[in-house]
């Protein structure tokens, strides 16, 4: 919940592989509300979540962020059984991925505003860790926070000499005060900015403080959570999380830009830039005219797929502003 007077925090639920939402949800803050990540006292994470704020924090640019979760798919994807076959070492992806990505001095960078969730192996009980020594430490808790015991491996990794497994088995969107966090989740349910649906349907599941919709969708999402979707997929929960972040914006009176509009004539479309120009990501201010854009704009390309992931009826919750004509 966002509470100016207060100040806030922000909480991104763990996923597994549909941290894609998470990048898309970002890039809308950064855009059109960079105060709200600007702020923030804490960055709350667990799982695919730590990482993703560990990556924010450390100034690891959106895009870049984006092509690595990319390259980790297609090496999922690209055997029989994705992740369960011998030959993908998904603990050796995430470390390799944690030492080239996160900068020498990332301890600094993330001690006192991220806080990530670990799941103690002794007793099962939740951890939420804020404070670390070196780049090592900060490798080693987010490597907890992302172990899933048999995918990643069968001994549970340490942090500091005590053993964890994911963060998400004992908290899987982790906080101090609900009233000052705003939760992020790609789950349809009851968190601040998620997926959200016109339903008569009101039945809900509690999974460690995370409220899922019982619905045919998120049942989709769950087995997506280690078995990543094609890649198109994705590309439409990114768009996706960039949308729910738009209604939540429009619904507190908090955004920082005028209200998208996607369907604006050319004259408009310069002062109302969509955030996804012909389905692809929009280069970061850093990267040099002319240069080349990731890989990953390609995953945009398409993003309005009739699959099931992308249900239409979110048009429903959004205001006449942002209309779309398909």
């Amino acid at each position: 919940m966002y509470d100016p007077e207060r100040g806030w925090s922000l909480s991104f639920a763990g996923c597994g592989f549909l941290g894609f939402y998470h990048i898309g949800v970002t890039r809308c803050l950064s855009e059109r509300a960079p105060h709200l990540l600007r702020n923030a006292r804490r960055f709350f994470g667990a799982s695919a979540g730590a990482l993703h704020c560990a990556f924010f924090l450390s100034g690891v640019p959106l895009e870049q962020t984006l092509q690595a979760l990319m390259d980790l798919v297609r090496s999922a994807r690209s055997r029989n059984i994705g992740v369960l076959h011998p030959a993908f070492n998904l603990s050796k992806h995430l470390r390799d991925g944690l030492q080239r990505y996160l900068p020498d001095n990332v301890h600094q960078l993330l001690s006192g505003r991220i806080v990530i969730s670990l799941t103690r192996v002794a007793d099962g009980e939740n951890v939420l860790v804020s404070d670390f020594r070196s780049k090592d430490e900060v490798v080693d808790a987010l490597f907890c926070s992302s172990f899933v015991p048999f995918i990643s491996g069968l001994i549970p990794p340490s942090f500091r000499g005590v053993r964890y497994i994911d963060g998400g088995v004992s908290d899987i969107i982790p906080f101090f005060d609900t009233k000052t966090t705003i939760t992020v989740s790609p789950f349809y349910g009851e968190s601040d900015i998620c997926p959200k649906v016109k339903s008569t349907n009101f039945l809900h599941v509690d999974f460690t403080k995370l409220s899922l919709r019982l619905c045919s969708e998120n049942i989709y999402l769950l087995t997506r959570v280690l078995f990543p979707a094609d890649l198109k997929v994705l590309g439409e929960l990114c768009f996706r999380g960039y949308l729910d972040t738009v209604r939540f914006l429009e619904e507190n009176g908090i955004c920082d830009r005028p209200p998208l509009c996607l369907s604006a004539s050319s004259a408009e479309s310069e002062v109302l830039e969509a955030p996804w120009e012909h389905g692809r990501l929009q280069p970061s201010p850093g990267m040099a005219t002319g240069e080349a854009r990731p890989e990953g704009d390609k995953l945009l390309d398409h993003p309005h797929l009739s699959i099931l992931p992308w249900d239409e009826s979110i048009l429903e919750t959004l205001s006449p502003k942002l209309t779309i004509d398909w």
